[in-house]
């Protein structure tokens, strides 16, 4: 799932349903399921929270013409972005 959410954001796939989802409940302001927080399916809302940084962190830095110095003015998101460019180089797979 995270690495098809960077996938989408480098526009080399379509969102995974987790990046969909988090976005549906950004532009409604809601989340999935009725009730609360702690009414949410299991781990859900983490894996759409996972799904939408690592998109946001993969958009940023692939926009970013200093990628020196965004890294270091993003330090987690340029961690999350070297984890992702890792495992892709482990699997073999170059966006």
């Amino acid at each position: 799932m995270i690495l098809a959410a960077a996938a989408c954001a480098d526009g080399t796939e379509p969102p995974p349903p987790e990046l969909e989802l988090a976005w549906q409940m950004e532009a409604y302001h809601a989340l999935p399921e009725p009730g609360g927080l702690r009414d949410q399916h299991a781990g859900e809302l983490r894996r759409c929270n996972a799904a939408l940084n690592t998109y946001r962190a993969v958009k940023a830095f692939r926009s970013s013409r200093d990628w020196v110095s965004w890294g270091q003015q993003n330090p987690e998101a340029y961690e999350l972005v070297t984890w992702v460019t890792d495992r892709r180089d482990a699997i073999g797979k170059h966006n």
